[in-house]
């Protein structure tokens, strides 16, 4: 079976339509149906329901992902060794919300730049949806926090750095305590409970005997931070790096001692020692921490 079949099943998988496959592969859409139908034909499985507008996946055909990923990972892998050239091919890639404005551009100039052939994309999200997803495997890997309890066994977890948290209150009271903050009358407005952060937050707050019941409850740090600015609270959010509002002149930002969350690289433990995870991981050893 020719690795450029496997490319179009994956291309199809990942973007729904010949058409779009098509596109991504650099084929024609007649070449890919016809690479699809030589896989059925080789395999013995059929991988796919035809219909007269679409071509959907059927049950042996999603379990065939999986597989087809680490072919092309292989692959890509023994073309790297063999030439010490960059890197092709595709990678999906989750990344948390804070990430997003601080090391993912540096992190995609560098590897981009050295592997011009290389397909990154991006796939913005919550850690959870995103670890369910790599655990599925919809992505090939995820920057995530990590969660209250442990990552699933079958994934493997490369420790990137901690993000702090911080007290934010309004700049006209600008507390330094976090308990006598707490304890005024100003309203709590929290990180959405639900979440990773704001149960952290939340056990953070029980262990020093803070009790609260917010006025609000929400998962984003900007609209946090611009509430909080305007006088309408107090919070605790992590501490992001580039985000516009450290430096705004209606807040007050109080880095937490002792209270930050570990982000990391998650990857299937199948693709832990793959020539992507490499790339990603000797890419991320370059981020400049003071920009």
């Amino acid at each position: 079976m020719l690795i450029r079949s496997l490319r179009s099943f994956l291309a199809l998988h990942r973007h729904g339509t010949i058409v779009a496959a098509a596109e991504k592969v650099h084929l024609s859409q007649a070449a890919v149906s016809i690479q699809l139908k030589n896989m059925e034909d080789e395999l013995g499985i059929a991988l796919f329901v035809r219909t007269r507008r679409s071509l959907e996946f059927t049950s042996a055909g999603r379990q065939l992902v999986s597989l087809a990923e680490k072919m092309v990972s292989i692959y890509e892998e023994m073309k790297a060794i063999k030439g010490g050239g960059p890197i092709g091919g595709f990678l999906s890639l989750g990344v948390i919300n804070s990430a997003l404005g601080g090391v993912l551009p540096q992190l995609l100039k560098e590897m981009t730049l050295k592997n011009p052939g290389l397909e990154v994309k991006i796939m913005a999200g919550i850690s959870g949806e995103l670890v369910s997803q790599v655990n599925r495997g919809t992505l090939d890997m995820a920057i995530v926090t990590e969660p209250p309890q442990r990552f699933p066994t079958n994934l493997s977890v490369h420790y990137l750095y901690s993000e702090p948290f911080a007290l934010l209150t309004p700049a006209e009271v600008p507390y330094q305590d976090l308990v006598r903050a707490f304890k005024s009358s100003t309203p709590y407005i929290a990180f959405e409970r639900s979440t990773w952060a704001g149960q952290l937050i939340d056990e953070f707050l029980m262990k020093r005997g803070v009790m609260t019941k917010p006025s609000m409850e929400l998962n984003s740090l900007d609209a946090i931070a611009a509430l909080v600015s305007q006088g309408l609270g107090i919070s605790i959010v992590p501490l992001i790096r580039g985000a516009a509002w450290h430096a705004s002149p209606n807040l007050h930002v109080v880095r937490l001692p002792n209270f930050e969350r570990p982000v990391s690289l998650i990857t299937r433990a199948s693709h832990e020692h793959d020539a992507l995870t490499a790339l990603v991981l000797s890419s991320f050893s370059t981020v400049d921490w003071n920009n």
